[in-house]
């Protein structure tokens, strides 16, 4: 058997080809269906705004146009005083920053009196705060009273309203201010242009005397520097004695070399006169021979002489003992002679190693003294050093005093030539004029804005929301994503609780369900046997079986089968004991059919509840009980209707499938997602089954394909006439 399901790759191959193509007309039916929505959220911003900007106060703007700099009138002495260079940047520039400078704004508050004015004594309230006025206190005021400013919080909002902006290629600026009041607008717009010309036609009037005056000032203060200078220098001069400390700073220098050689080679010989001392020192206390080996010591004359005479002696007594016995008188008057002569040697080396000592001496005291000589030159060299800098000190600030004075002296001859020097600094060109409509808000446009972006973004969250949702809203979405074939399309409805479900067809039930048995009479055996299930749980699968068996019983004798064996649905809605007989008992024939099958006459059919409920009762329905009871009940039922466990949870619809006429697949709108719904096709198709149909249950009313304006429907107890149904014959076919 050809699979059901080749869909998925045919949707595949579909999406390659198109590669990429956008669906308009699936966008277009995706806006359509919102279009309320989105026309409600266009209308409540359009409102809100209308609302927010008629609570906004107006703006009004007005300008003046001034030309600096415009006198052509030029002294060449006193360009250089004031540097009016009417054609530089720099200057343009710098007289575009006084028009925005605090002294301007200052003179402009004060002159008008705008610390008293109401303009800066209020500031704009909210716009929710506006209409919550007009609501409570049945005024509108588009301000609110504020404490009395100072003078820099005046300061800072009047420089916030306040624009100069140079013109290009010219040299005018434009004057703007904008203000709550349309008066003061023009009013400050003229009095700062009025102000720049007052601060610089004062300016100009005082700027020579006060030239003069400061450089007068300088003038005197400067000459009493150069005279406190040259005072201080020869002050200097006389207390330090300084004559030519220039020459006096050289000879103390060459002294310092000559020191310095002396001192190096008094540190010489002291070195080799330690190195000697200390030789004899480590020599003094052992044999006189090691003495008297000693290289300073060997080479005196003394000693040498000494040392031969020893020597005599010591042979002619070697000669005397060859011949004579110790205690000869010769022997004993010659070992007295050799000892007088080692007492001798022994003096003559103490007295030499005395001298070497003394010569270490003062070695070590030569090069001291020379040490304290050459720090004392260099004492003297360092002070003399330090009076000679603190000389040329004060001889560059007479020098420096000199040529400022010098400086000083010809500005203030050149300002004298300049006085009485006048020019034009500005020219009002255009006054401002009140302004007849506000700059801001605009309030039209921030309505059509406010418009446009509420439906731009409510348009684009209606295609995210489309884009990003794997759930279906329409029957279009789910044939074209699935291919499958919706058979009945079952708008929402709002209910309270299940008692609903005993009191008939639910108005706006009537008609789908109508047709969903209209399209089971085309079915083989006109769908005798239909079998609700569905992917998932909680779609709305009992609450559907239940309408449908109640609109079949208009015109058929139905059976309802509660085969959800594990939670009994059915009998739960429709409030059955879980403990009274059904469809396990039956099939366990612990129970006859008179006492599973329930005729209720308020519904209007009758039901076949799910009985006594374990982990053993699914097996029965794949048992041939099952196939034999639904034989049987065929016999005495125009419209059997039968409900069991969603199908990605439970294997129930599988094993009842074969044994029925139709199988229908419950999917819930805009909560089922494809992913289960192919899962729960794939499940059935394994076993060589397929769904008749889906039936799209809880439609919303605005997304269905087809919408019927329902007559009012009043719900009414019926009490049908029931067939009982004969035991003996159910049990003889059974």
């Amino acid at each position: 058997m050809e699979s059901p399901f080749r869909f998925m790759e045919e949707q595949k191959s579909s999406q390659n080809r198109e590669s990429k193509e956008v669906d308009l007309r699936h966008l277009f039916v995706t806006l359509w269906q919102a279009k309320l929505n989105i026309i409600l959220v266009v209308m409540v911003t359009l409102l809100l705004s209308m609302l927010y900007v008629k609570a906004l106060p107006s703006l009004y703007q007005a300008s003046s146009k001034l030309m600096i700099g415009y006198s052509q009138t030029k002294m060449v002495a006193v360009e250089d005083v004031y540097n009016f260079d009417t054609q530089a940047e720099a200057y343009f520039n710098t007289e575009t920053e006084i028009l925005r400078s605090e002294r301007i704004a200052l003179a402009v508050i004060h002159k008008l009196d705008l610390q008293h004015h109401p303009e800066f004594l209020r500031k704009p309230i909210a716009p929710w705060r506006y209409w919550w006025q007009v609501i409570t206190l049945g005024y509108s005021s588009q301000f609110s009273s504020t404490n009395s400013p100072s003078e820099a919080q005046i300061l800072r909002v009047f420089k916030s309203r306040l624009s100069v902006t140079p013109l290009p290629k010219s040299r005018l600026v434009e004057i703007k201010f904008r203000s709550w009041d349309k008066l003061l607008a023009q009013q400050v717009s003229i009095a700062v242009a009025e102000a720049y010309i007052e601060y610089h036609r004062s300016s100009s009037e005082a700027a020579t005397d006060q030239t003069i005056g400061w450089l007068l000032q300088e003038l005197n203060r400067l000459k009493s520097a150069l005279q406190s200078s040259e005072v201080e220098l020869q002050l200097y001069r006389e207390q330090e004695n300084l004559v030519d400390q220039e020459g006096i700073l050289g000879l103390i220098g060459k002294e310092l070399q000559q020191l310095t050689t002396q001192q190096l080679e008094a540190q010489r010989i002291k070195s080799e006169a330690s190195a000697l001392w200390n030789l004899v020192r480590r020599t003094a206390t052992g044999d006189l021979n090691k003495l008297t080996s000693l290289s300073e010591i060997q080479r005196d004359p003394m000693v040498q002489n000494i040392k031969r005479r020893r020597i005599e002696l010591e042979l002619e007594q070697a000669d005397l003992a060859k011949r004579y016995g110790p205690k000869h008188p010769k022997r004993v008057s010659l070992t007295g002679e050799i000892s007088r002569v080692e007492l001798e040697l022994r003096s003559q080396t103490d007295f030499i190693i005395s001298g070497i000592e003394k010569s270490y001496q003062s070695a070590v005291a030569r090069e001291a003294a020379l040490s304290e000589s050459l720090r004392l030159a260099k004492v003297r060299y360092q002070d003399l050093s330090r009076k000679t800098t603190r000389f040329n000190q004060l001889t560059r600030e007479i020098e420096s005093n000199t040529r400022l004075y010098n400086t000083f002296l010809e500005k203030f001859k050149e300002a004298e030539a300049a006085e009485g020097f006048n020019r034009g600094y500005a020219q009002l060109v255009d006054s401002a004029r009140i302004p007849e409509s506000p700059i801001k808000p605009k309030k039209a446009i921030i309505v059509i804005l406010a418009g446009m972006l509420a439906g731009i973004l409510s348009v684009v969250f209606v295609l995210l929301r489309q884009a990003m949702s794997r759930t279906f809203s329409t029957v279009d979405e789910l044939e074209n994503a699935l291919s499958v074939e919706v058979i009945a399309e079952v708008p929402k409805v709002k209910v309270r609780s299940n008692k609903w479900l005993r009191q008939g067809v639910h108005p706006w039930l009537g008609e789908p369900l109508r047709s969903l048995r209209a399209r089971l009479q085309m079915r083989p055996n006109r769908g005798q046997v239909v079998l609700f299930t569905s992917a998932l749980e909680g779609e709305g699968k009992t609450s559907l079986t239940i309408q449908t068996a109640s609109a079949c019983s208009d015109v058929e004798k139905v059976l309802l089968i509660d085969a959800d064996l594990r939670r009994a649905s059915v009998s739960t809605y429709l409030n059955y004991s879980l403990s009274q007989p059904g469809l396990t008992h039956l099939l366990a024939r612990t129970h006859s059919v008179s006492q599973c099958i329930h005729r209720d006459n308020q519904l209007g059919f009758d039901v076949l509840t799910a009985g006594l409920i374990d982990r053993h009762s699914t097996s029965l329905l794949a048992s041939k009980k099952f196939k034999l009871l639904l034989k049987g009940l065929r016999q005495h039922y125009d419209r059997i209707v039968i409900e069991t466990g969603p199908l990605m949870q439970v294997s129930d619809a599988v094993m009842v499938a074969p044994s029925v006429d139709a199988t229908l697949l419950v999917v819930q709108a805009e909560r089922t997602d494809g992913k289960s719904i192919e899962n729960a096709l794939n499940k059935l198709a394994r076993m060589d089954l397929e769904i008749s149909g889906v039936v799209f249950n809880k439609v919303a009313r605005n997304k269905r394909a087809y919408d019927y304006d329902l007559p009012s429907v009043h719900l009414v107890e019926r009490s049908p006439k029931v067939v009982p149904l004969r035991e003996d014959k159910f049990r003889k076919q059974g």
